[in-house]
């Protein structure tokens, strides 16, 4: 019996060894890189095989990989960060790295790429300056893109054709995508049970409606706008694209996505829908049988071209304890992820649009939805990072807007006290950051 258990005792260390990634690294340095392809998941098998090559090819280093699911990434790395706890290597959203950076929680990617005497430097022209930009603080460069996120409209082939309707069809302006979304809407029994488009499902935003007409939150010194006339008539369009149904209905129809847990368009509840290009993934994981294609998202009359892109970037954190082997090592690592051939095969475990540009030109060629979700990264931005209201696009402005779809506000009202509230986060944040 106790030969046994102690068989079993082997067996079961071995599986914990497995699913952590860990292995006898002897007298090597330890580099701990966090990602977000946890056991159990479609992507660890081919992430922990990207990281066991780097890890057979050096003599000095051993990078130990901790997948997290994505939400659960975003709690740990946070309170990591803060706490002087991060990891050697890990994610985070390209947008605000300026206040990582600032607060000196990562290491001088830039002092790092100078003081580099290898022959495999980081290729940084073969990433957009577009990201290059967000990733640089105080004229040096404190991250590197990671992934380049856009948004895209999804259109339903099938239902298309539904409707008599071919690609020639799809729309192209505000005024057509209300008139194509109207044929596809069904009542049924009071209750909506498909729409054409909703201008608030999926990845679609009141930001990104904004850029379209040539605004912004922001204006170029940092100070809300928001209180024009053009701003309340972006969000009108917004809450009157289906006005003939009740909050109620809407609500409802909403609600019963989410009971489905799968997107809305995944499930062929919505003819059209602005999501990300992680949608294809989804699409592609959920088995789905359907014909669809992807296309520039709708503009307004005298608008532009652009999209929210979103991207990772990827982070080598300074914890303050002189650690200069461990991040010298962790250099090494940095870089094999970002090379041309691992950023193609990350592309590949992940689902995502890498950064690399040429690796994913090669990477999407003769795949026609993929090849269309790249083209409009040349047309994603990011959002400003605003010190003072880091969240404005989220929890600050969410709750003037539901109080706006949900008609308690109107909404100029709803956009008069979002802007009073952005004002008063300035002067609290003033007031202590002199």
């Amino acid at each position: 019996m106790k030969k046994m258990m102690l068989v079993v005792m082997i067996f079961i260390t071995s599986l914990v060894l497995i699913a952590c990634g860990g292995e006898d690294t002897g007298d090597k340095v330890v580099i701990d890189f966090w990602h977000m392809s946890p056991v159990g998941s479609t992507s660890f098998s081919g992430m922990r095989s990207i990281i066991n090559d780097f890890n057979a090819s050096q003599d000095d280093y051993f990078v130990r990989g901790t997948g997290f699911s994505f939400w659960d990434y975003w709690d740990k790395i946070n309170v990591a960060v803060a706490s002087r706890t991060a990891p050697d290597i890990g994610l985070s959203t390209i947008d605000d790295v300026e206040a990582r950076a600032r607060s000196g929680v990562l290491y001088n990617i830039s002092d790092l790429m100078d003081a580099d005497t290898t022959d495999a430097p980081l290729e940084v022209n073969e990433f957009r300056q577009s990201q290059l930009d967000f990733a640089t603080y105080q004229g040096d460069l404190y991250a590197m893109p990671f992934s380049a996120t856009t948004r895209v409209l999804y259109y339903n082939l099938d239902m298309f054709a539904e409707k008599g309707l071919t690609e020639a069809d799809v729309p192209q302006t505000w005024d057509q995508l209300k008139t194509v979304a109207k044929m596809f809407d069904k009542l049924e029994g009071g209750q909506l049970t498909r729409i054409g488009f909703d201008p608030t499902y999926g990845n679609a935003t009141y930001h990104g409606w904004l850029w379209q007409n040539n605004l912004d939150f922001f204006d170029e010194n940092k100070m809300p706008t928001l209180n024009t006339q053009a701003h309340i008539d972006v969000l009108e369009w917004i809450m009157n694209f289906n006005s003939e149904y009740t909050r109620t209905q809407l609500t409802t129809f909403g609600e019963g996505n989410q009971l489905l847990g799968i997107n809305p368009f995944a499930s062929q509840r919505v003819a059209m829908i602005v999501e990300v290009d992680g949608l294809y993934q989804v699409i592609k994981d959920a088995g789905a049988t359907f014909n669809y294609g992807v296309a520039p998202i709708p503009i307004p009359v005298g608008g532009r071209r652009v999209n929210w892109g979103s991207g990772f970037s990827i982070e080598m954190y300074n914890n303050g304890k002189g650690e200069d082997d461990q991040r010298d090592g962790a250099f090494l690592f940095y870089k094999y992820l970002l090379s041309k051939d691992i950023q193609k095969r990350l592309a590949q475990v992940n689902g995502w649009i890498m950064s690399h540009i040429s690796a994913m030109e090669e990477y999407v060629q003769g795949n026609p939805i993929l090849e269309k979700l790249l083209a409009e990264v040349d047309y994603a931005v990011d959002k400003v990072y605003i010190p003072y209201a880091p969240s404005w696009h989220g929890n600050d402005w969410q709750p003037y807007y539901t109080e706006a779809l949900s008609g308690t506000k109107t909404a100029a009202e709803a956009l008069a006290a979002a802007r009073a509230n952005y004002l008063q986060k300035k002067q609290n944040y003033d007031a202590v950051n002199p």
